[in-house]
């Protein structure tokens, strides 16, 4: 049965204006690369962004790895872990960076997916009903389909304001696990609450119509047809280098026995870029090696210190000495297992870090309730990165 609404409508419209890019620039101009002495086989890895490109620039800057188009480190390489899209309103240009890096650098940067990748590319195709770009938090930001028009108006930046009025107002009420941001008929057949109803019944039609065509130009954006699209699909799943095996979200023993009925590493990589595209991922993920793809992306078992023996095992079948993830946000990296496990997600996205899963534009807003507030977006490119290097593991800040 459908759930009750306990609020009234949002009403009221307030255009947004971020002129962000002047912003970061002059929040970051004064920082100086990180100064690192010549070493052999350096690793640097970034963590999850989140749609912030800025910081995923900054960092890069800072790192000292690129001047004037040249690689300047050359026994260094660089890894990102997944997640560059939801929660921040700069997906598309997250992606279009880290993309521009792998492009430019394809022997040095090795770009992962993370599980919200593999939700889009899930999402694209038309057996998938109950989308990850419907949900009311955690996945698009509200803003962040206006990068996927190609001249967005004054009307679209007004409907994308109230959609996150919306969002704000479900946050208050604490459903936004209740929500779907679809048509009322839609989401109510799938026993969920439609963000719509919060709006005057005679308004709903044309604003569902407008979510429906935004959502549609960003899935079109990455679909099969597309550079992104196909960049996207011929991510590694896992990588291994310099001892170290990179993923996403963790490794159990079962995604190994998967790993090792394959193959190995790599042909396990390409027996998913091989079933990657909009027609056939969705029943790839259903079948038993496809479903550890998925929980490689999701997997947050090793983030307990019970679970070093099972590690060690899992690193000795793949000869290497450490695990490094992504997936679990903290304020700073963590280590466990003796230093066997690194969890390298820390926030390095602002709109994470400042208003974790919901949706909130820059310089806060509160419910009309006043029970939930966002806070002004932080100004700063927070976090660490990571440097692994013959052995030994340093937390760059």
């Amino acid at each position: 049965m459908v759930l009750p609404l306990p609020f009234l409508a949002v009403i009221g419209v307030a255009a947004l204006a971020i002129g962000l890019g002047v912003f970061q620039k002059h929040q970051h101009q004064q920082q100086q690369p990180i100064h690192i002495e010549p070493n052999e086989g350096i690793t640097y890895v970034i963590g999850d962004l989140h749609g912030d490109a800025d910081c995923g620039k900054y960092w890069v800057e800072r790192l000292g790895l690129i001047e004037d188009d040249v690689w300047m480190q050359p026994n260094a390489s660089l890894v990102f872990l997944g997640d560059y899209v939801d929660k921040g309103p700069f997906s598309l240009q997250t992606i279009e960076f880290v993309k521009s890096l792998t492009d430019r650098f394809p022997d040095k940067v090795t770009a992962l997916l993370g599980n919200h990748e593999l939700e889009l590319l899930r999402d694209r195709h038309d057996e998938t009903v109950v989308k990850y770009v419907h949900l009311a938090y955690s996945a698009v930001h509200p803003e962040d389909f206006l990068n996927y028009i190609d001249e967005p108006t004054d009307e679209d930046r007004q409907i994308i304001d109230v959609i996150i009025n919306a969002s704000i107002e479900i946050y208050s009420h604490r459903m936004q696990q209740q929500m779907l941001a679809t048509p009322v008929a839609h989401a109510h057949a799938y026993n969920r609450n439609s963000l719509f109803e919060l709006f005057a019944e005679e308004d709903r039609p044309y604003l569902q119509q407008k979510m429906a065509l935004y959502q549609q130009a960003y899935l079109q954006t990455f679909a099969s047809n597309t550079t992104l699209g196909k960049w996207l699909e011929t991510r590694k799943i896992i990588h291994v280098e310099n001892g170290v095996v990179f993923c996403h979200g963790g490794l159990s023993e079962g995604i190994i026995d998967q790993i090792n009925q394959v193959g190995g590493v790599e042909a396990f990589n390409e027996l998913f870029q091989q079933n990657a595209d909009d027609q056939t991922i969705h029943k790839f993920l259903q079948t038993p090696k496809g479903k550890a793809v998925y929980n490689m992306l999701v997997y947050r078992g090793n983030h307990q210190p019970e679970a070093c023996p099972s590690l060690q095992r899992i690193l000795e079948q793949l000869n290497v000495t450490k695990l490094a993830v992504g997936h679990t946000p903290g304020q700073n990296v963590r280590t466990l297992c003796e230093e066997q496990f690194w969890a390298l997600d820390s926030l390095l996205g602002r709109w994470i870090r400042t208003s974790g899963n919901q949706y909130c534009p820059v310089e806060g807003r509160s419910s009309q309730n006043g029970r939930f507030v966002c806070p002004p977006l932080t100004k700063s490119c927070m976090g660490q990165v990571t440097r692994f290097a013959n052995g030994k593991v340093d937390i760059l800040t």
